[in-house]
């Protein structure tokens, strides 16, 4: 009995051996797949990586960057962000309460550090390494061809960069040309613009959201109240300007529309709109003077007639 009690313990002790390594040889695979499952459900491409002002971050072939300020930094939306590192350029956007860029690293930047500057839009066309001023660093890590040919795939899966911009509420309309604000159609909103060097009846902004042209008036700041017509389509509109005496016209500004209540209802022209209009009155014109030829005509083909011998 006792080498069977023996030999019974020995062989519930190996059991229990083989469940322990049959459960192990389970757990492992299944905490690699987690731990894979968890880095897929939120890629590094989803949050870009804030690059410090003055410091190095240490990035990968493929990754996506960021640089980000408060509205009160002296870095404007119309400031540039450009590394040797970098696929292309970063252009630092608003978006209430920050201003940021996002840049991705080049899958075939080698390993190294490379610095990353800031210009303003106005040094666009010179050399981005003699303008700007120093922001701060990043180190590429090296990666094997491998990983670069990945970088590559997964970097042209990227949705274009957005360049719809968030201002604050209290700032006027448009703070640059992609100050996209919502308005519901039949609604109103103020355009102003103090940078443009027009005067006073000198531009005139038009859109297919609009229902009539709007002139801008002011001294030293420019303003004008758009109408959004009732039936405009929901969506963005692009606003167009135009200046007396110049050649051309160009983008101004972006606006989103929304849907408009069931009640409403465009106002009626006015004596104005059909006076500033002059398709009305051409035809008008037209029509009459057609009148008045085929009446001309009548008139002398019965004298000619009366006159006959």
């Amino acid at each position: 009995m006792r080498q069977f009690g023996e030999e019974g313990r020995v062989r519930s002790g190996v059991k229990r051996l083989r469940a322990w390594i049959g459960a192990a040889a389970l757990t492992v695979p299944l905490l690699m797949t987690l731990g894979t499952q968890g880095v897929q459900a939120a890629p590094l491409e989803d949050v870009p990586l804030p690059l410090q002002r003055d410091a190095e971050r240490l990035v990968r072939p493929g990754e996506r960057v960021s640089v980000t300020v408060g509205l009160q930094d002296s870095i404007t939306n119309d400031h540039r962000i450009f590394s040797p590192a970098f696929i292309a350029e970063g252009r630092m956007r608003m978006n209430d309460p920050h201003v940021t860029a996002v840049m991705t690293i080049s899958c075939t930047t080698a390993p190294g550090s490379y610095e990353v500057r800031t210009a303003s839009g106005g040094d666009r066309d010179r050399d981005p390494s003699a303008v700007g001023s120093f922001w701060g660093s990043v180190r590429v890590a090296p990666a094997e061809e491998a990983e670069r040919a990945a970088c590559a795939r997964r970097v042209s899966e990227l949705p274009p960069e957005p360049q719809e911009e968030h201002w604050p509420a209290n700032e006027g309309w448009p703070g640059s040309p992609w100050d996209v604000r919502s308005v519901r159609a039949g609604g109103e909103m103020k355009a102003t613009d103090g940078l443009e060097m027009a005067g006073d009846g000198e531009v005139t902004l038009t859109s297919s959201a609009f229902t009539r042209p709007a002139v801008m008036h002011g001294a030293r700041v420019l303003s004008a109240t758009v109408r959004i017509r009732c039936d405009a389509t929901p969506g963005i509109h692009t606003v167009v300007w135009r200046q007396k005496a110049k050649m051309g016209s160009k983008v101004w500004a972006r606006l989103r529309v929304e849907p408009a209540a069931p009640d409403c209802h465009d106002p009626a022209p006015t004596l104005a709109d059909r006076i500033k209009s002059p398709t009305p009155w051409l035809a008008t014109a037209g029509i009459i003077a057609a009148a008045l030829a085929a009446r001309a005509y009548v008139l002398k083909r019965r004298r000619d007639a009366h006159s006959l011998p």
